[in-house]
């Protein structure tokens, strides 16, 4: 690694399998597009049709019947149930019968000078991570994410759009970082952490411990009245 930031391949030319068939898999089937995703696989007790995307659904038990493991890739398009849980132990099951995993990092998106991302990850476009910060393996990075210098993230992670880690920060194993939180300099979120969205995380936190910040609140009030309201009050 030099040290100027290199460009990173966004994928190989490996046929690629989406394990998915609701929301997630038709999000990362977009992204996937100039890849070309072969099929889709989920659990049988998932699989109620045999398309998904106008693409093959196949239980994922057939998996390895039907396709050749060592010349395809799997990638894993579910949510973070179960505080990620779930995603991590179906990209086990996925090594586990010999297939490898694949992984997306948007066009533009750069690492920097002693940094790196591990197996499994997604990260979308408009995001930018500073030298010597690490990512670990199954981690979701949404768009639009700000990760600062010397940050170290675990594995099995998800991180939501518009979310703003300070330097020096360090992200467990297994947490979970809503929309537009933002994470203070210096600050560890221990394994399992929940941090909702637009809240800022300024001290460590305990193992599955969830930081929250209170909705807005909402007025009893008209909004033709409220803007009209507004307007008056910037004109004097």
């Amino acid at each position: 690694m030099t040290e100027q930031s290199q460009p990173v391949a966004t994928s190989h030319c490996r046929p690629l399998v989406i394990y998915g068939n609701g929301a997630m898999a038709a999000v990362y089937d977009s992204y996937f597009r100039t890849r070309g995703v072969i099929a889709f696989t989920v659990e049988s007790r998932f699989k109620h049709s045999d398309t998904f995307a106008d693409r093959p659904l196949i239980a994922f038990e057939q998996l390895a019947e039907t396709f050749v493991a060592e010349k395809t890739d799997v990638i894993v398009a579910v949510g973070y149930s179960a505080m990620n849980s779930i995603r991590a132990r179906i990209a086990d099951e996925v090594k586990a019968i010999g297939f490898q995993l694949g992984s997306y990092l948007a066009p533009g998106f750069s690492l920097h000078t002693g940094s790196s991302v591990g197996e499994h990850c997604v990260v979308l476009e408009h995001c930018s991570m500073h030298c010597h910060t690490r990512v670990g393996r199954n981690v979701f990075i949404s768009s639009g994410v700000n990760i600062g210098h010397h940050c170290q993230i675990g594995s099995n992670v998800w991180i939501n759009a518009g979310v703003a880690l300070a330097g020096g920060v360090t992200i467990g194993d297994n947490c979970f970082l809503g929309v537009n939180a933002s994470v203070a300099h210096g600050v560890t979120l221990a394994p399992g952490t929940y941090v909702g969205a637009n809240t800022l995380v300024s001290k460590n936190t305990e193992n599955n411990q969830v930081v929250v910040t209170p909705a807005g609140e909402v007025y009893d009030l008209d909004s033709r009245v409220f803007l009209a309201a507004l307007e008056a009050a910037h004109a004097n």
